[in-house]
């Protein structure tokens, strides 16, 4: 996978960075990530975010090697971290999806190269054929 997209897994929490955002009943909870996401990976995640529509949705932000989600007391913060993994995994096949449709180009780019310099190398060589 190219480096600006690749795998991220939530990893862990960041309890001492926990709290409670200025006068709502609202915590922003940190969960760790395996790696820092590039701004590609980051940009596939925010898309995945935009199409789900599940109950369990929550307003999360990427911060460095986190993903902060803003959660309130009644969440079940096992559930909320369960969807976190599902768009964090649909996240990650979308970025290999990509990497593979651009890996494939590349190689036929490198065919179409080669195939090139064979047809101009066999017109350079028939050319010394000419009589003038």
């Amino acid at each position: 996978m190219s480096d600006d997209c690749q795998e991220v897994k939530v990893v862990g929490v960041d309890k001492e960075a926990i709290g409670m955002k200025s006068g709502k009943q609202i915590w922003g909870i940190p969960f760790k990530l395996s790696s820092k996401p590039g701004q590609d990976w980051e940009q596939k995640f925010y898309d995945v975010q935009q199409r789900d529509k599940n109950v369990m949705k929550r307003k999360m932000k990427i911060v460095g090697d986190f993903i902060t989600v803003e959660v309130s007391e009644l969440d079940d913060l096992q559930k909320v971290l369960d969807v976190i993994r599902l768009e964090v995994t649909e996240t990650n096949v979308l970025c290999e999806g990509d990497y593979q449709t651009k890996l494939k180009i590349r190689r036929e780019l490198e065919a179409l190269q080669q195939k090139q310099g064979d047809v101009t190398k066999k017109f350079k060589d028939d050319s010394d054929k000419l009589q003038f």
